[in-house]
């Protein structure tokens, strides 16, 4: 897809602030049951630095992992869910605690969903179904262990 041509407010109706809302209040839910920190991260299109380097979009997902401070938690159990619009791509990228109680089947069936919706523009529904559907995993394979949340990640999500 042709990243120079976007016109970039388009995405903002989409993530606008009701669906903003609802994606806050799904990633409250999920993290209420277990000790893993999630964030959302969407963006229209890769920066340009990007595309003229030609890296992929799981390289851009990878620093904004970093960039955001999702790998610094408590149990090594921060997750991002980066959406980049203009290639309809979602990317999962996940600390190596809990990378390694989930398996990469899993993690793998959460993107498919999620490629699903976007193909189709539900980026509200999608997302919002993977964050339930993650909420039941974490819980099983990490749960929180004390009652206070720590809430490192901000639970609303990122729109670049």
């Amino acid at each position: 897809m042709d990243h120079t041509l976007v016109w970039r407010p388009s995405y903002k109706r989409v993530f606008n602030a009701q669906c903003l809302s609802k994606i806050t209040q799904a990633v409250k839910q999920c993290e209420s049951g277990s000790a893993v920190e999630l964030c959302v991260i969407a963006e229209q299109t890769l920066p340009y630095s990007y595309l003229r380097r030609r890296l992929p979009v799981r390289e851009r997902a990878i620093m904004l992992f970093g960039k955001h401070r999702v790998w610094d938690t408590e149990h090594n159990s921060g997750v991002l869910i980066y959406v980049n619009m203009v290639e309809h791509s979602v990317e999962l990228v996940a600390d190596r605690g809990i990378a390694k109680v989930v398996p990469q089947t899993q993690w793998d069936a959460w993107v498919h969903v999620l490629d699903e919706a976007f193909a189709r523009d539900e980026y509200q529904n999608g997302l919002i179904q993977v964050i339930h559907l993650m909420a039941d995993s974490f819980a099983q394979a990490m749960p929180r262990t004390s009652p206070q949340r720590l809430n490192t990640v901000p639970d609303a999500p990122i729109v670049l």
